[in-house]
Parts: C-alpha cells; structure tokens; sequence
C-alpha cells in the first residue's frame, strides 16, 4: 500500500569542491577586452598611392580586436580584480562581468607588472555596496599533491569549474617553454583553456594560492600557475601605480656547459649588448659556477639569485672560461631597461631549449 504522506526531503550531498565554488565562484568575473588596430588591408588611399603616386587625404581604417580572459576581485568595497598583464595588454577598453549581477562595470588599469604576467584592475565607478571577494592564501605551504581547484570562463563558458592537483611547484621558465617568464610557476594538471588566463587557483579552503597564466604548448593536462605570494609581493607597488622593481643582469643561460665538458653549472649562451653583464666582462660560453660565494649546480639557482637581489646590487660571479677562473662584479639593473630596449623584438610565448634572459 503506497503511503499518501508528503515524501521525505531528498538529502543533497556536499563536498569540498561545492563549498569552494559556492563561497568563491561568486568572485571569478569575465575580463573582456576591445582594442583599436589599424586595418593592414588596403583602403582607397593605398590604392589611389599605388597607381597614381599620390596620397590623398584619407584616415586609415580601424577595426575592433576584442578579446577575454578571466580574473578574480581581492576587495570587494574597493572594486580591486586581479588578471594576467597578457590579457589587458594593449586593450582600450576593458570590462569586468560577475555572474548574475547584470552589466559588465569597466575598469581601469592600476598597474601591471610582466615578469610575472600579473595585472591588477579596479573598477571605475566606486561599488554602491561590496562587490564578492575571495582571500588570498599562502603558496609557500602548498605541496605537490594538494588539491587544485581552478575557476574561469574558458571559451567564453563562464563559472567553469576544473578540478586537479597540484603536479609540481617551482617550474622553471625552460621547462615551460615560454622564456618571457622569469619567475617559478605551479603546474596543475587541472583543465586550463583558452580564456581561463588571470582566473584563480584554489586550495580545498577556497583560498587563491595561484593565478592561472598558461597551459604548455607541448601537451595536455598542464597548466601553469603563478604563485601567489608572488603577486602578493607586487601588490603594493601596483595599487600605488608604481612599477614593480626587477633586477636582471643580460644573460640568456642554459643547463650546464655548451660543450658538455663539465658538470653543473650554467652556460651564458648570450649576453644582452650594453647590459650590466657586459659591462662587467662576461662572455657568451662562459660557464656561472658560482654566485655571491654560492655553488651553482643549474641555472635555476642563478636565476633565483638574481630575482632577489635588489636593483643596484652588486653579484660576485665567478665563471669557468676556457679552463681558467674568472672573477667579475656585476651591479644589477632594474629588468624595465630590458623591456624598453626589447619592445617589438619578438613574439612571447615562442618555445625555446633556454632559461631565458635574466
């Protein structure tokens, strides 16, 4: 005989995974971005020069590039986003949309800061009430294992959820293949995709301890983070609108000696003309065997010197050069003397077998 009393309420499990997005999801917001580009076809003018020899006033044509990414806001009463510098970059016109709180609000630009691929926005008009916002964690506890939980809009689907672990910690710029980035990144093996850029990694507490800045180009299921006590380091710097201090001496390194002689190490396959490394005599095919008094086993470890040295500083370095010893003083330099000598000279991202520039 069926009962005809009301029907038992339906038990809804919960786990982790629920908690984080419900209390965080409400925070990942849609970077959308507009850039005016010049139309490299030719207009009417072009082909009135071509054939006639003259040019006739006329204005270019424009068109709109649009673009977006995902970022997350850190201060909810003043409207404060973090992104990736790559997403905003060259943008004209940028907006931020949260999920279920009707038009994007545009925003501006407080500062971004390359080296680590990291840009922080505020919306324009100040937020009538609080806008959600997530915390920020601590990436120095993190460990390979931990859970990962990454939110964002890839494709453009926005309050997409991905969940994974944490596969490695401290990659370095020529294990990415990408070596316009001069700073350690976490790998997950959460799906990250074209448009979850500047969203949030997250720990099982539902605290941001990496911002998603790239997957590799070699293969799938690995994504690359930048930890978050990096952009925590930046942070009062860009909200001032200051430029973050980097120091870089002009050497692209790679493991160990060109020739293979030796082991350990890191051989200067380049240096930057005109840079503090130059300056100081050092030569491509030298061998960095030590630094400050520090033995060099990779090139890793130098490039962690060097990211910590304050602008201005001097480095003691002593390199292997055709079987003798040299000893060079090298006083660093702040690494936006490099991106100003460097605009245009190339493409980011391209893969390469270095460490890249530092």
């Amino acid at each position: 005989q069926p009962s005809s009393g009301p029907a038992a309420p339906r038990t809804v499990k919960d786990n982790f995974v629920n908690r984080v997005v419900d209390r965080c999801g409400p925070a990942v917001v849609r970077v959308e971005t507009e850039q005016r580009v010049e139309d490299p076809g030719l207009d009417n003018a072009d082909v009135f020069s071509f054939f006639f020899g003259i040019r006739p006033d006329a204005k270019r044509q424009e068109r709109k590039v649009r673009g977006h990414g995902s970022g997350f806001c850190i201060d909810g009463a003043a409207g404060v986003l973090l992104t990736n510098a790559h997403v905003v970059q060259g943008a004209d016109r940028i907006c931020a949309s949260f999920a279920g709180r009707g038009d994007p609000v545009e925003c501006e630009v407080l500062g971004t800061d390359e080296v680590i691929d990291l840009a922080v926005l505020r919306t324009k008009d100040r937020p009538k009430t609080p806008l959600p916002a997530m915390p920020l964690g601590c990436s120095e506890t993190v460990r390979t294992g931990d859970w990962s939980i990454v939110l964002g809009n890839p494709f453009g689907l926005q309050n997409t959820c991905t969940l994974g672990i944490v596969s490695s910690l401290d990659r370095s710029t020529g294990e990415t293949g990408f070596d316009w980035m001069r700073h350690p990144l976490l790998q997950t093996d959460a799906a990250v995709n074209q448009g979850n850029s500047g969203g949030p990694m997250l720990n099982e507490n539902g605290e941001v301890v990496g911002i998603i800045s790239m997957r590799a180009l070699f293969g799938e299921g690995i994504g690359f983070a930048i930890p978050v006590d990096s952009a925590k380091a930046a942070l009062p710097n860009l909200l001032q609108r200051k430029k973050v201090p980097r120091a870089y001496i002009g050497v692209k390194m790679s493991p160990g000696p060109p020739d293979g002689s030796r082991r350990g190490g890191a051989a200067i396959d380049v240096v930057l003309p005109r840079s503090p490394a130059a300056e100081a005599g050092l030569e491509a095919e030298d061998e960095i065997v030590e630094v400050d008094g520090k033995r060099i086993h990779q090139f890793d470890e130098v490039q962690a010197i060097i990211r910590s040295a304050p602008v201005g500083g001097k480095l003691r370095v002593k390199v292997q050069r055709g079987g003798s010893s040299v000893s060079v003083d090298v006083k660093t330099a702040d690494i936006k003397h490099l991106r100003e000598a460097s605009d245009g000279a190339g493409a980011r991202g391209a893969p390469r077998g270095g460490g890249g520039k530092h």
